[in-house]
């Protein structure tokens, strides 16, 4: 049975804020794409695969991983052994891997997605990625007769199992459209970022200032502890000034300071998006204070373990710093 859908929120390439259009995410909407494909299974993969199979679609899974496609296969969906065979019969194959190396052996290695031609399908990239990379798999996928979007995603696993994900989408005007229905089933924002590489560009600029603004929440209320004042008088004055943020208001306090680590966004995830915000201003030549400072924090929390915990466990890395410093 299907879930009833939020209505969608689509803003296209110099839409003003507020003026953006909305949709119910009715039925007839799926009729252009009956099965998804769906290459990575870790805890946003499973998010947005159920999201899928909640809106009635058919998803073919893959992940190297045992077990990973376990909660796919109980709500209905089919796992299958290798990332090429996703494609078989599949009109959108989704890509939610690690990093870029993971993509390209997902899409050219031996059983890669792209040893089979296209015939004008549409692969879509929704891990956050390096953007230097995106023009290169966007030429192989054309190449195998292929589409190519990139669309990177916003909020929560939680929001992604609930279908109320928010995408930064890029590519032709075809192929975006072609893979409409499947992001109206995943997400309730849906922002259209232009050119195949814009959606990537987006994400990194959006997860550098979030990583970024993570380290000083963190510091900060440390800080304010070493002067006497707890958290929750920090909070309170801060999320009524301009340094309120949503860290601040909603993310530390449900999470690190609620004693909840789960990783709604895991430690190592904020390590590589900040830096891949780095390499991205040494690239263009621009000034780059802040990314090394955040990123000089991120390795100090993967050096003392806590890589997969929810990226507000900074609060307790600064903490553990502060009181090696006191006792040394």
């Amino acid at each position: 049975m299907k879930r009833p859908r939020a209505p969608c929120r689509f803003t296209r390439p110099g839409t003003p804020v507020g003026t953006e259009s909305s949709g119910s995410k009715g039925e007839g909407q799926m009729s252009e794409i009956e099965q998804v494909g769906f290459i990575g299974l870790g805890l946003m993969g499973t998010a947005m695969s159920s999201a899928l199979l909640g809106a009635g679609f058919k998803v073919k899974g893959y992940d190297p991983l045992p077990g990973a496609g376990d909660e796919v296969k109980a709500n209905g969906g089919e796992m299958v052994d290798t990332p090429g065979a996703t494609g078989e019969g599949s009109q959108l194959v989704i890509v939610m891997v690690p990093d870029v190396p993971e993509v390209d052996a997902v899409l050219n290695g031996d059983d890669g997605l792209l040893k089979s031609p296209g015939e004008g399908r549409v692969v879509m990239v929704m891990c956050t990625i390096d953007p230097g990379a995106v023009p290169k798999f966007a030429a192989q996928a054309k190449a195998a007769g292929w589409g190519y979007v990139d669309s990177p995603v916003g909020r929560t696993a939680d929001d992604a199992r609930q279908g109320n994900s928010m995408f930064m989408v890029a590519g032709s005007a075809e192929d975006k459209a072609a893979a409409m229905p499947a992001l109206e089933a995943m997400g309730t924002t849906i922002i259209d970022c232009g050119d195949v590489g814009h959606g990537m560009t987006c994400k990194i600029v959006n997860n550098f200032m979030a990583t970024a603004g993570a380290v000083m929440v963190a510091e900060a209320l440390r800080l304010a502890e070493a002067g006497g004042v707890g958290p929750d008088k920090t909070l309170e004055i801060v999320n009524d000034t301009l340094a309120g943020n949503g860290h601040s208001r909603q993310h530390f306090p449900n999470k690190a300071l609620a004693g909840d680590l789960n990783p709604g966004f895991a430690v190592k995830h904020a390590r590589k998006d900040v830096n891949i915000a780095r390499m991205m201003m040494e690239r263009e030549g621009l000034p780059c204070y802040t990314a090394p400072a955040a990123l000089a924090a991120y390795d100090a929390a993967l050096k003392r373990g806590h890589g997969d915990n929810d990226w507000s466990d900074l609060y307790n890395v600064v903490n553990d710093i502060w009181q090696e410093n006191r006792k040394g």
